[in-house]
């Protein structure tokens, strides 16, 4: 006399078939749906931007004024300041310095730095500024920075350079 285990087979396969055709619908929906409502057209991206950097004229000294860098915007769609902020690494020190926009004196400031103001608050290409130290001597001797641009609503570096500035 012969056992059978499984008498019934045929209901599995169907089952599983509707199951995964239910699924399938359901995440193609979800995707039309996001196209269609603008929900994956929100995604901020980073601008492109570039930097000429150039040692300041005015020499590091003990003096405490002393202008670093002399920055040159070029290349760049316009970008809010508010959505920049500004790095420099003194990779002797292993030391760095970030400066935050302060809406009100419409400059980079931060760490005993700060730039000259940009009354539009936005970078476009051409504009120029110089960072200096604001009152307190930062820099007294020759040194290599790092200087990076952070897009903060994305968390993405658009600018890394290194420079020798005296």
């Amino acid at each position: 006399m012969k056992v059978k285990l499984f008498k019934d087979k045929k209901g599995v396969s169907p089952v599983i078939g509707v199951i995964l055709m239910v699924a399938i619908t359901v995440i193609l929906a979800a995707v039309i749906a996001s196209f269609v409502f603008g929900m994956g057209s929100k995604v901020k991206s980073a601008p492109q931007i570039g930097f000429m950097l150039e040692d300041a004229a005015d020499a590091l000294d003990n003096g405490g004024n002393d202008d670093i860098l002399d920055v040159m915007v070029y290349g760049s769609e316009p970008v809010k300041c508010d959505e920049l902020q500004l790095v420099l690494v003194d990779l002797s020190a292993s030391q760095s310095y970030t400066l935050t926009w302060n809406d009100t004196a419409q400059r980079y400031e931060g760490a005993n730095l700060r730039t000259d103001q940009i009354t539009d608050r936005i970078l476009n290409a051409g504009d120029s500024f110089t960072i200096e130290e604001a009152g307190t001597n930062v820099f007294s001797a020759s040194v290599t920075l790092e200087f990076k641009v952070i897009h903060t609503p994305t968390g993405t570096i658009v600018y890394d350079s290194k420079i020798e500035v005296s």
